[in-house]
């Protein structure tokens, strides 16, 4: 099993690559993607309450709305990727005020990632040992988006 990379390792080797973009921030463009993630998130909120839940479309929703703000909040740094890795590398190291920890990052990329690429099922287990956290994270990039956005 190949040894788990520092956030700092995952940046270095995607700059390296190139695999880190200029951006130009769009203020009316950043607002709508940011309305739009936050509107899926409500949604996946009310998924939660069914009474037949699918835990994997649930998971996929938090997932993309915790990959969607911290692309929106890396476009602050007039950055951009596409690698999942390299994007919470960066927010880790760019944003340390926020104290996210990179280990939950890890452990939600992966679980999408067997998901996504190994037909590996999201069980309510899963869901449940990462919902409290995906709910913090989304409400602080929620917060330190809104302040920055002001600041525009």
């Amino acid at each position: 099993m190949p040894k788990e990379k520092t956030p700092k390792e995952v940046y270095d080797g995607l700059s390296a690559e190139g695999g880190y973009g200029e951006a130009h921030p769009d203020k009316a463009e950043m607002e709508k993607s940011i309305r739009m993630a936050l509107e899926d998130y409500e949604f996946g909120k009310i998924l939660r309450k069914l009474r037949n839940q699918n835990w994997r479309v649930i998971f996929n929703i938090h997932y993309d709305v915790l990959r969607e703000l911290c692309d929106q909040l890396m476009r602050f740094k007039r950055q951009k990727t596409s690698n999942h890795q390299g994007l919470f590398a960066f927010i880790v190291l760019e944003f340390p005020e926020l104290d996210l920890d990179w280990n939950f990052f890890e452990t939600v990329r992966n679980i999408r990632n067997q998901n996504k690429y190994r037909g590996a099922d999201i069980t309510r287990d899963m869901w449940k040992m990462n919902e409290a956290g995906l709910d913090v994270y989304i409400s602080t990039l929620k917060k330190e988006l809104e302040k920055r956005i002001k600041k525009m």
